[in-house]
């Protein structure tokens, strides 16, 4: 087995003097700032362009370009506020393609390339509390620490150390969402039409609709199989099950099924890996991280699986690639510890915060003020303090409303997400209220686990529970987010039903915003009523 951890091998360094720059699809830096605390600043939310690439090596996904004056201010933006004097870069490009550019900010350092699943093997294992752990990465793959393309790799997390175990030829990650490119009513992202990376997250939504068709599933395990060594293997599955596969070709009850039935063998597959590794003696608490680990029906699957057998699961908040540059800074820096999620920008025009509050009448708003909003069925946008990273939001980038009300989430999809009519939308509650609601609830800070909405408040909070009555649950602690759990606290004393919705704080194509001016941008360009900003309220212009 390799030991990966980088300080075992090298001396170890001064973490204020390690910049991570992960440049690919979901680009981010990864840093120690003036402040003391680790920075994890994700590029799309800098340039305002979802999944945003730094590099531009990326011609397949053309989409995601941003321009040379894009990329010089995200250095001057990082240069600005490092704590230390950058001495080591660690980088996901073994070519070095964007080193000169670099370079012109950082000029005397040193440039260490990471593999991408060792990368996400760290961000998770170094902050997940656990003393041992197996540890699964899987996604569409990514670069080794040279060129080759590794598609999925375990590992053995113990007494602080991650050693890879096997290695597997094959991707869960990239048959999973090429299926869905074939369904008209999942719509690509900004980046492509063959292979968008808005694909897996929307199919997921929509399987639920579908039921699995017991004549698919060996044709549909054989299309997973293949896809690697066979360039037309979606078209062979649909000359096996009588569809014809190709863009946007399919809709209605066979694409539902389509999709139920891709689900039904992703899990098969990625529990395989697992419980084989569990069988060989490894550790039966589990860490799933790589895009694949954004699968909340799986992870409830493995979460329930796991507690037979005493152990848990970990999902960072941040399993996508927009947690390698954290990964990659984790593996060398010594650091291993819990870190909270809300390590992402300020709020970037905090400056002219008191400009709009006097060009919006902006008022204060106390946390009872704002339960009445959210009781008399507003939709309201939260912006406050530092991001949380990754995909999904957790309460400082968050509209949340009323999931008590029958037609919210068409009104959420269609008048102020613009998306489409299947997606689903994320409840709140507090931990301790939470198996009230709902059943096989399993701590969930971070969205990443799916139970189901209990059968006598399926009616209920009809916003909230999806068409399989399962619902992505966060659930909240008192030394968690606060203004999360005082709405909540404060519905609990005024006997109303402890939860809420929340969604994060974008529209259609546009990524989780960061600014004051974006907020009110969707305030007045939508049927939102109100953003609230660190205790202040804001209403329509009109």
């Amino acid at each position: 087995m390799v030991n990966i951890h980088m300080s075992e091998v090298e001396q170890a360094v001064d973490p204020t003097s390690v910049l991570s720059l992960y440049l690919s699809h979901d680009a981010a830096a990864t840093y120690i700032d003036k402040d003391n605390k680790i920075k994890v600043l994700e590029y799309e939310r800098f340039v305002k362009q979802r999944y945003g690439a730094f590099t531009h090596t990326m011609s397949y996904r053309e989409g995601l370009g941003t321009t040379d004056e894009q990329r010089r201010d995200f250095l001057q933006y990082i240069k600005a506020n490092v704590k230390g004097n950058i001495k080591t870069i660690a980088i996901n490009d073994p070519n070095l393609h964007d080193g000169p550019l670099i370079k012109e900010y950082f000029p005397n350092v040193e440039f260490k390339t990471a593999s991408h699943h060792d990368a996400h093997a760290a961000s998770g294992a170094y902050t997940s509390e656990l003393k041992d752990a197996t540890l699964l990465s899987f996604d569409g793959g990514g670069y080794d620490d040279t060129s080759n393309v590794c598609f999925t790799r375990s590992y053995l997390y113990k007494n602080g150390n991650l050693q890879r175990l096997t290695d597997y030829n094959y991707s869960l990650g990239i048959p999973y969402g090429h299926i869905a490119k074939c369904i008209k009513e999942i719509k690509a992202g900004p980046d492509c039409e063959d292979h968008s990376l808005v694909y897996s997250g929307k199919i997921m939504g929509l399987c639920g609709y579908g039921n699995v068709r017991e004549e698919w599933i060996q044709p549909i395990a054989n299309y997973y199989e293949n896809i690697q060594s066979q360039g037309n293997a979606l078209s062979l599955l649909g000359e096996e099950i009588n569809l014809k596969l190709e863009l946007n070709s399919i809709e209605g009850q066979d694409a539902y099924d389509l999709a139920a039935t891709s689900q039904h063998i992703f899990e098969h597959l990625a529990s395989n890996i697992i419980n084989d590794l569990l069988k060989a003696g490894a550790p039966h608490n589990v860490i799933l991280v790589g895009g694949c680990a954004l699968n909340v029906l799986f992870n409830q699957r493995m979460a329930r699986a796991l507690k037979e057998v005493g152990g848990t699961l970990f999902v960072p908040p941040y399993p996508n690639d927009c947690g390698l540059a954290l990964g990659q800074f984790l593996l060398y820096t010594e650091i291993k510890e819990k870190l909270s999620p809300y390590m992402g920008f300020d709020i970037l025009d905090r400056d002219k915060f008191d400009n709009y509050k006097k060009e919006y009448k902006a008022t204060k708003c106390s946390i009872s003020k704002l339960v009445d909003h959210i009781k008399d069925g507003k939709i309201i946008g939260v912006l406050q303090g530092e991001s949380e990273i990754g995909p999904r939001a957790l309460g400082n980038r968050s509209i949340i409303c009323d999931p008590s009300i029958k037609d919210m989430k068409d009104i959420l999809n269609s008048k102020v997400k613009f998306r489409e009519w299947y997606r689903p939308f994320a409840p709140v509650c507090r931990l301790e209220d939470s198996d009230t609601y709902f059943d096989n609830v399993f701590e969930s800070d971070f969205m990443s686990y799916a139970p189901t909405v209990k059968e006598e408040y399926r009616e209920v909070l009809p916003s909230i529970t999806h068409i399989d009555s399962t619902a992505r649950l966060q659930t909240v602690s008192k030394g968690g987010h606060k203004l999360f759990y005082d709405i909540l606290k404060e519905l609990k004393k005024r006997d109303e039903i402890p939860v809420i919705l929340n969604t994060s704080f974008n529209i259609k194509g546009a990524p989780i915003l960061t600014t004051i001016e974006d907020a009110l941008y969707v305030l007045d360009n939508t049927e939102m009523d109100y953003v609230y900003v660190e205790g202040f309220i804001f209403k329509k212009k009109s």
